[in-house]
């Protein structure tokens, strides 16, 4: 006798056969018992998680000579017929080779005439996305009135791929995941009839690599009971699968952890060694972060863990070594490098340069520096706090020149000062607001408004840019730059400005007052009013 593929063979007879989906299964058997079969069902769903089972389940339910609580019997000569593909009332049709108006054409030919032996004639039409436009249009009015003993039940991975007007005309039930639970109980079920043993940590595995469809499941099981084995274990999953061993896993996700280079790229040797494709390396790798990630969220999300205590142990040791930052940073990285794997010509190359990546990314740990990059970094440090002293002094001699007494001297009025419009003042919390920009986290920003200055006139706020720094300028004038100078004066003084960046060349352009400005005659009469000496330099 032929072999029958385990899936073949442990495919639900009865409503209650079925894995989960209660939902459907509850409602499809009151349709039954109660009489009030609809003529058109929609069975959405990811593969695996039971349509065409539950689509046949049902076709032999409402033909059964003798039901059993709204489940067909299997016993009678219609489900019998039925089961074994004589009865040619219940047709199951692929839409993904049949999808031509033609096949539709024979369809509602069909449908006219009354079924030869059952109570309903009963048309399955898988995949049903896959119908032409012109397929859709010739079955819609058959969908829409078919006569009263025509069901039909259409099955489909992609529901969003049909039009609305089949979607409205049809009872719609969306099939969920089967849980990891409810696949690990079944295989356990299926194994235990095969007189097979099989390690938990394995059938959990299997279960986290069907995705929640029975059928992967079972045939990845039936896979692993072929080799002849007297105990399925983790590793032989992992290696009919495809899958790295959680050894290197382990390896290389704790060398990323560690920022050790030369351990990760051992581990790419390992696993390119061994013949792994690196992408399902990579995906794994990032199911390891993912699960180091909800570990150090606690709480609620320990329950979307998908591993035994075994893969963890390892995962839990690395939670203290790292901060959640740093996880979630990996766990991007390593996303967008699994999907350039998949076009990658040299996929080797690829990992390992993110991996690298990986490991000297941030301010890298004592040890892991060249005296160079510790000396740059002592550089960089002197020079910002060089600048920050620079900007802190101004600031500090104008608070003292305020608080001083004033003296009957002559007054000099420099040739910048002058230049000065009237209403033009300086902006004292300037390093203020460049300190929040700091705190905000804009550091390039920040670092190139450390030497400037603010003038503020009329709702417009002028940053001067000293000397002739025409990269410094270019930068600061970005669109940018500007809303982050205008956010960072709102927040800090409440004024919305507008922002103009101008460097000393431009300041000293200002148009200057003639020689009778009201102002300067002003000043010039309280001078001699007072008999305070006044010397005006050009």
């Amino acid at each position: 006798m032929a072999h029958m593929a385990l899936y073949r063979k442990w495919r639900p007879l009865t409503f209650e056969d079925v894995v989960e989906q209660r939902h459907i299964v509850t409602t499809l058997k009151n349709c039954i018992t109660k009489n009030s079969i609809s003529h058109a069902y929609l069975f959405c769903g990811t593969r695996g998680t039971g349509k065409t089972t539950l689509a046949k389940i049902f076709a032999r339910a409402i033909n059964c000579l003798e039901p059993v609580g709204g489940n067909p019997c299997n016993q009678c000569r219609i489900c019998r017929g039925i089961l074994d593909g004589s009865i040619i009332d219940v047709v199951e049709i692929d839409a993904a080779s049949n999808n031509g108006v033609d096949d539709v054409r024979e369809i509602k030919e069909a449908v006219m005439y009354v079924p030869a032996v059952t109570k309903y004639k009963v048309y399955i039409i898988d995949e049903v996305h896959m119908l032409s436009t012109g397929a859709f249009n010739a079955l819609l009015k058959t969908l829409e009135e078919p006569p009263q003993n025509v069901v039909f039940i259409l099955a489909t991975t992609e529901p969003h791929k049909l039009p609305a007007t089949i979607l409205s005309r049809c009872q719609r039930f969306d099939f969920k995941r089967i849980t990891m639970e409810g696949l690990v109980s079944r295989l356990q079920v299926i194994a235990d009839d095969c007189k097979i043993q099989a390690d938990r940590s394995a059938l959990q595995l299997i279960a986290r690599l069907s995705e929640g469809g029975m059928r992967d499941a079972i045939s990845l099981l039936d896979q692993c009971i072929s080799l002849g084995k007297d105990v399925i274990t983790r590793e032989i999953v992992a290696e009919i699968s495809g899958l790295t061993a959680s050894k290197t896993i382990d390896e290389f996700s704790d060398a990323i952890v560690e920022r050790d280079a030369r351990r990760v790229l051992n581990a790419i040797k390992t696993a390119m060694d061994e013949g792994r494709d690196l992408q399902p390396l990579c995906t794994q790798v990032i199911e390891w972060f993912r699960n180091l990630m909800l570990i150090k969220t606690g709480g609620e999300a320990l329950k979307l863990i998908e591993a035994d205590d075994a893969e963890l142990r390892p995962i839990r040791e690395a939670a203290e070594r790292i901060s959640m930052e740093r996880v979630l940073s990996v766990i991007s990285e390593l996303s967008e490098t699994e999907n350039k794997l998949k076009w990658s010509e040299n996929q080797r190359i690829l990992l390992e340069v993110t991996a690298i990546k990986l490991c000297s990314a941030g301010i890298a740990q004592a040890g892991d520096c060249s005296n160079g990059a510790i000396s740059e970094l002592e550089s960089r440090l002197s020079e910002l706090e060089s600048k920050f002293s620079q900007l802190q002094g101004p600031v500090k001699q104008r608070k003292e020149t305020a608080s001083a007494p004033k003296q009957p001297e002559v007054k000099r009025i420099e040739k910048k000062e002058a230049a000065i419009e009237p209403g033009i003042k300086m902006l004292e919390q300037w390093p203020d607001i460049i300190e929040y920009i700091r705190s905000a986290g804009k550091m390039k920003i920040y670092a190139y408004l450390l030497d400037t200055s603010c003038r503020i006139s009329d709702g417009t706020a002028s940053v001067v840019v000293p000397g002739d720094d025409g990269l410094k300028k270019t930068v600061l004038s970005r669109n940018d730059s500007i809303e982050v100078i205008q956010e960072a004066i709102k927040n800090t003084m409440g004024l919305e400005v507008s922002v103009r960046i101008i460097d000393e060349k431009m300041l000293g352009a200002e148009p200057r007052p003639s020689k009778e400005d009201p102002a300067l005659e002003k000043i010039k009469k309280f001078a001699a009013e007072n008999q305070i000496p006044l010397k005006i330099e050009e």
